[in-house]
């Protein structure tokens, strides 16, 4: 699977309470995690799904397993925002979609490499690349 979608209720049921979502979403040294956060009704979602996808592709086919595509996805049920709400405070975003770039460190765990509001795709592509070259770096080099 390229993109793995996760429901935003499953996973905010899985994140312990010690530990940060970027810990539990980025668990590997040397891997680089790209996290997209969706909403039913979002149009520039439906229109960045596609884009995604085929970024997924180039991405996976050049960097095998050293990238990690994760959809964390929010449901607006009967007009109520109690999810989105709840997605905003612990994933602390704002607008739809958001993507975001993680990458391991060995001593302040899971960074944010890159944050954005439906970005072009060049711009994500770039900023994930230079995320997957700090992976390497911090993959090799010693404790």
């Amino acid at each position: 699977m390229l993109i793995n979608k996760v429901e935003f209720d499953e996973l905010e049921k899985k994140i312990p309470t010690d530990k940060s979502f970027r810990d539990y979403l980025a668990p590997e040294m040397g891997k680089t995690y790209i996290i997209v956060v969706t909403r039913d009704g979002c149009p520039a979602c439906a229109k960045q799904k596609p884009k995604l996808k085929k970024l997924a592709e180039t991405l996976k086919e050049r960097h095998g397993d050293n990238v990690v595509f994760v959809e964390i996805h929010v449901r607006r049920l009967a007009d109520s925002d109690e999810e989105s709400l709840r997605s905003k405070g612990v994933l602390g975003h704002y607008f739809y979609p958001t993507n975001i770039v993680l990458v391991r460190t060995s001593d302040k765990g899971a960074i944010e490499f890159y944050r954005n509001v439906s970005p072009r795709m060049a711009e994500l592509k770039r900023n994930v690349e230079n995320a997957i070259e700090l992976a390497k770096v911090l993959r090799e080099s010693p404790e």
